[in-house]
């Protein structure tokens, strides 16, 4: 078989080790050759699954603010109801934005 990573490396681990890297492999989100290979190649790991919650809330923002462009651009006029619509808008971007940093930190588990 043509394998691009042809050799096998063995360890052995007591219980207790075991479990430590078992559930930093899972914490990860990535299989457990892919975390031990980015452990010594010094990359971070970081698991990415929470960002698939964030798009649906992006979109919904983004549809948000297509329909406010569209009510400038017919040339309503905006009035208190749209104003407060753009500042929730702007809120739920600033809240949107600080969950992807903290994700892309690795302090953001559960999203």
């Amino acid at each position: 078989m043509n394998r691009a990573r042809q050799r096998q490396i063995v360890i052995r681990v007591n219980d207790d080790e075991l479990s430590a890297i078992q559930k930093k492999v899972e914490q990860s989100g990535v299989s457990q050759q892919q975390f031990l290979i980015n452990s010594v190649s010094e990359k971070n790991i970081i698991n990415t699954d929470g960002i698939k919650s964030l798009i649906p809330e992006l979109k919904r923002i983004g549809n948000n603010l297509n329909q406010i462009t569209k009510k400038c651009n017919e040339g309503s006029v905006i009035d208190d109801e749209v104003l407060c619509s753009v500042q929730i808008i702007g809120k739920e971007l600033n809240e949107a934005w600080r969950l992807l940093r903290q994700l892309a930190h690795g302090r953001v588990s559960g999203l």
